[in-house]
């Protein structure tokens, strides 16, 4: 029986790396994920659901390659509704407010943009398409000589 309770605890150990993994915190996985979304694989009307299952597939995906574990789909939802709800989604997509340090990938970047949400931006100015509407200041400096107006040395 002990046998079995130690196959038992090996057997966990892929799932336990699963839940512990910091998917939010891997610069690869964030990049791929956001060129994912950013992309034609999610239709932007879907439900949080079917975005929370892409997010599942990728990570699954992710994880089984670069760790070599064989974690199953059903596996990775289990361990993800066992997880708080916050912890367990990942946004993907346009930073919020509070995350206005990170910086962000070109296809989020992209995203913003071409939806309209130039405001999400981190660090963005906003230019005003007028011109300045202050007078244009006069010059105090004496204009240059031309070349024949200058003495010549001799």
């Amino acid at each position: 029986m002990a046998a079995h309770s130690e196959a038992q605890t090996t057997e966990m150990d892929p799932i336990k790396a699963y839940a512990e993994y910091r998917f939010d915190e891997d610069e690869t996985y964030q990049q791929g994920l956001a060129s994912i979304l950013a992309g034609t694989a999610l239709d932007p009307s879907a439900t949080d659901e079917v975005r929370d299952e892409m997010i599942r597939k990728t990570r699954v995906f992710y994880f089984n390659k670069v760790k070599g574990y064989a974690v199953t789909l059903d596996e990775a939802r289990a361990c993800d509704l066992s997880l708080n709800p916050s912890e367990a989604r990942t946004s993907g997509g346009p930073p919020s407010e509070d995350d206005e340090n990170r910086v962000l990938t070109f296809a989020e970047l992209k995203e913003l943009i071409e939806t309209g949400n130039v405001d999400k931006i981190p660090n963005n100015k906003i230019i005003p398409e007028g011109l300045n509407d202050a007078p244009p200041s006069q010059s105090t400096a004496p204009s240059r000589k031309k070349p024949w107006e200058k003495p010549i040395d001799q």
